[in-house]
């Protein structure tokens, strides 16, 4: 059920990617590396195994400014569409995975330009 609902879950946010600005890396490998982490942003207290692998390969195509603003641009404008979140979970996926690279909050106000 859980996998059904993921697979749901990347189809729906593909589907608006199409309205967010185009960046280097794509919205859709964006929502693709993020969405194993949606029940740990969501509230489960450890990331599913599938977000470790997600966030690192994400993490790694976060090397420029440029890169980080389209992901968090990306983000910023699928994320309200999945329902409620905590923003401030998303600093934890680096700290939990094992990741040097920082995932700002990121809500409705954050400012994708100073990520």
């Amino acid at each position: 059920m859980s996998s059904l609902i993921n697979i749901l879950t990347i189809l729906v946010l593909l589907t608006f990617s199409s309205e967010i600005a185009d960046a280097a890396p794509p919205c859709q490998e964006v929502i693709v590396s993020i969405t194993p982490c949606l029940s740990f942003i969501k509230g489960e207290p450890d990331p599913a195994p599938g977000c470790w692998s997600g966030a690192k390969g994400l993490a790694k195509q976060a090397n420029t400014k440029l890169d980080r603003k389209g992901i968090c641009e990306c983000l910023k404008g699928v994320l309200p569409k999945i329902g409620p979140y905590d923003p401030k979970r998303f600093p934890l996926i680096a700290q939990k995975c094992g990741i040097n690279t920082l995932i700002p909050p990121i809500s409705a106000t954050t400012d994708c330009t100073k990520v």
